[in-house]
């Protein structure tokens, strides 16, 4: 058994990840479940959103954990587009590196976040990035005044900042996305493994790894952690952490 906690349907730059790429994709690798944003979302495409995510639903069902990713225009009136739609969301997403201004000058927006996240009784997935405005600790008193949501760390960067977080707050978890096998044990080493997810970011590697086949991309990061975890850790990382977490 094995869950996704971080993949993509959708425009990224010039391609397309469509609706079946990811389904074809998912079911290949054996994947039982998958928490899916769409990338649309950066044109403020919410019609897009919707019908992608639908349609993902429709060919793969309760395997679909759809992601509702927020953004600063979103929360200015066009949440109803997400709020209205019927679709059972699992996740909220933010993307603290793109619209950064916004986010840096308008710390109310994630306290509206925070809200919502609240009232949907839903976890919160943030992008994390060694970029000042993102890094793991910009979060900390965001986490630290709402102890009662769950904050996933997405990609976990930088990694010291992510394993003090994990560690100092029972409401934060970690996912793998893009981080490297290697960080992937020093997070489990220094913190734990019941605070990791196992997250890929796919379909987004192909942009940056056009050559590559993803389902070999995929398959290798897999059993590269297989190796250098035990049989237990691989378990809670790849499947049990993310089933507890979303109630599957």
């Amino acid at each position: 058994m094995l869950i996704d906690t971080h993949i993509h349907v959708g425009q990224f730059n010039n391609l397309y990840f469509a609706p079946s790429v990811v389904c074809n994709l998912m079911e290949h690798l054996r994947v039982s479940h998958y928490a899916v944003s769409s990338t649309s979302i950066c044109e403020e495409n919410y019609r897009k959103v919707l019908d992608e995510l639908r349609e993902l639903i429709d060919i793969d069902g309760e395997k679909v954990l759809p992601v509702m990713w927020i953004t600063p225009l979103g929360l200015k009136g066009n949440i109803a587009w997400y709020l209205e739609s019927e679709i059972k969301w699992r996740m909220l997403k933010i993307h603290p590196f793109l619209n950064c201004e916004e986010w840096q000058k308008q710390p109310a927006l994630f306290i509206e976040v925070c809200d919502i996240a609240r009232e949907l009784n839903l976890p919160v997935l943030i992008h994390t990035g060694n970029e000042k405005c993102c890094q793991c600790i910009v979060f900390e008193n965001i986490i630290a005044n709402n102890p009662d949501i769950i904050f996933i760390l997405a990609h976990g960067r930088p990694l010291q900042q992510a394993i003090k977080m994990a560690n100092n707050y029972d409401n934060v978890f970690v996912d793998s996305a893009f981080m490297p096998v290697d960080q992937m044990y020093v997070f489990i080493k220094k913190a734990s493994a019941t605070k990791l997810l196992w997250g890929t970011d796919m379909c987004i590697p192909k942009y940056f790894y056009p050559e590559q086949d993803m389902r070999q991309y995929y398959l290798n990061k897999l059993n590269a952690f297989r190796i250098i975890c035990t049989q237990e850790q691989f378990d809670r990382v790849t499947y049990f952490n993310a089933k507890n977490l979303l109630s599957l």
